[in-house]
């Protein structure tokens, strides 16, 4: 274990992480960092904890005042390290970490209140992602069979939000799908959208006559956006470059890998340009962005980006989903390449439609994202979760029973390996 600081405090909040947060390269990495400052905000002192390598974009957490730590699975120094830290509040940041470590910090701290942060539904990613291959892969055509949620991903999923005390969601339709498909009680269910402080100023916006060219923006180590990114370019750019000739789509987005790289097609206008230091500054050049996405769950960062440089969003149900209503877009959504190209050549030709689109965008991050709005709620769930927290576990039959040693597999695989390293 290595960290930046000894010290810690009374009062102590653990984020466990799958990866270092990279807010400048992933709208995960944003997310993140709102939940940190929302804990210190709530009286935590903070402390990060991952077993990623470090990144050459992370966010330097020491400058924000968190304490990082390098950690390391299948290793009981672990146990060690956080008995001493005796946080009194431990955040997963995926379902994996929980699987990882929660069953060690249950057994050294085990009045730390404990809870999920999903940053989208794996589960529903997933088997969207299935749905969309064997479409591809059969050529198939409206309409389409229900989506398999009762995968294997799924049970582990379901399994590590019982086994939390609470759980952190991005997406309002994902918390109705848990209640409704997978029987979660709705009190064990936090909502937390993307976090703004307050509202761009519009007249600060470059106008429709000082942008050009279309834009996509989202890190390649995401699967929707490469998914998205190449049927883009095969499905619908061809359309759009059929009547805007001397426009082009300039793709960002950080790992872009040699598979991305031999889409770079200039003379066609498809220009991969790779990461960008700033997204909100490149999205305030361009006339459109672009998010046509086939799959994915949880909140778009992409989107949200748009709306806050002005820079109207054109995009699929799926980018939508938990975004805004689906009449709060300014024009009709649509998943049909056709439609999306005729809605992308409208939107760039004419302003008046133009400047419709972008004041949708402005009113969306009024009605949805404020600071202001969601804070409030959050601190003070995290608040009744250590002050009931034995009410709290009491209530978490499923919890309970999943603790119980013959439900308790992934401690047992971890000690096996652990074990056989040595």
């Amino acid at each position: 274990m290595t960290s930046t600081s000894s010290s810690f405090s009374s009062k102590t909040a653990l984020l466990i992480a799958k990866n270092w947060p990279e807010p400048a390269s992933t709208a995960a990495g944003r997310r993140t960092l709102d939940v940190l400052d929302l804990c210190r905000e709530a009286g935590y002192q903070v402390h990060i904890a991952s077993p990623a390598e470090p990144s050459p974009f992370q966010q330097s957490l020491s400058d924000l005042g968190y304490q990082a730590h390098s950690i390391a699975v299948n290793d009981s120094h672990f146990d060690t390290w956080v008995a001493s830290l005796d946080p009194q509040l431990v955040i997963y940041d995926r379902f994996v970490m929980e699987e990882q470590f929660g069953w060690r910090v249950r057994e050294q701290c085990p009045n730390a209140a404990t809870l999920l942060d999903t940053s989208d539904f794996h589960t529903l990613r997933e088997a969207r992602q299935q749905a969309i291959r064997q479409r591809d892969r059969e050529d198939t055509r409206p309409p389409y069979p229900p989506l398999d949620l009762f995968t294997a991903t799924a049970e582990r999923e379901l399994a590590a939000m019982a086994r939390c005390d609470r759980v952190l969601m991005i997406s309002q339709v994902e918390i109705e799908l848990l209640q409704s498909v997978f029987a979660l009680p709705a009190e064990r269910l936090l909502y937390l959208p993307f976090l703004i402080s307050e509202l761009p100023d519009a007249g600060e916006w470059r106008g429709y006559k000082d942008r050009q060219h279309l834009m996509m923006i989202g890190g390649f180590k995401h699967a929707p956006n490469k998914d998205a990114a190449l049927w883009f370019k095969q499905a619908i750019w061809p359309l759009v470059r059929r009547q805007l000739p001397d426009v082009e789509c300039h793709v960002y987005g950080a790992y872009a890998d040699h598979t991305v790289q031999q889409w770079h097609a200039p003379k066609q206008g498809f220009v991969i340009k790779g990461r960008c230091d700033d997204a909100l500054e490149t999205l305030a050049r361009y006339r459109l962005n672009v998010a046509p996405l086939r799959f994915g769950a949880g909140q778009k960062g992409k989107i949200l980006e748009g709306w806050l440089t002005g820079t109207p969003t054109v995009t699929t149900h799926i980018g939508a989903e938990s975004m805004a209503a689906e009449d709060a877009f300014g024009y009709p959504l649509s998943d049909d390449p056709e439609r999306i190209a005729d809605t992308l050549v409208q939107l760039y030709r004419n302003a008046d439609n133009w400047k419709s689109v972008q004041s949708c965008g402005l009113q969306a991050l009024e009605n949805g994202f404020l600071r202001d709005d969601h804070a409030p709620g959050f601190i003070e769930a995290l608040h009744q979760l250590q002050t009931n927290l034995t009410n709290i576990r009491h209530r978490n039959l499923w919890g309970r029973v999943l603790w119980h040693s013959q439900h308790r597999a992934t401690e047992y695989m971890s000690r096996w390996i652990e074990a056989k390293n040595r």
